[in-house]
């Protein structure tokens, strides 16, 4: 599988330049699914936004459309700047 991903980040990737493999385990966009634990800080409703940040105090807008309703205090799995699911307090993550 490995090597149909990096197949397809080379197709992707703007002319000149290659998906680095170690890449993967440094959280390449194309390559890999990373996501990040977020706090939300304060919710934007009307325009489907948050203020979130990270553990170290970090702060990103992100689209909580999906996983809407959300409110302050909430943690959410971001990727790609979208929140992709609710992270309750038991979660390890």
């Amino acid at each position: 599988m490995t090597g149909l991903l990096n197949n397809v980040a080379a197709a992707l990737a703007p002319s000149g330049s290659a998906c680095d493999r170690d890449a993967i385990d440094r959280g390449c966009i194309t390559c890999g699914d990373v996501a990040i634990p977020l706090s939300v800080l304060r919710v934007d409703g009307e325009r489907g936004l948050a203020l979130c940040k990270d553990d170290d105090g970090n702060s990103e807008t992100v689209e909580i459309e999906l996983v809407a309703p959300v409110a302050p205090g909430d943690r959410l799995l971001v990727h790609a700047g979208t929140a992709i699911a609710r992270l309750s307090e038991e979660s390890p993550v």
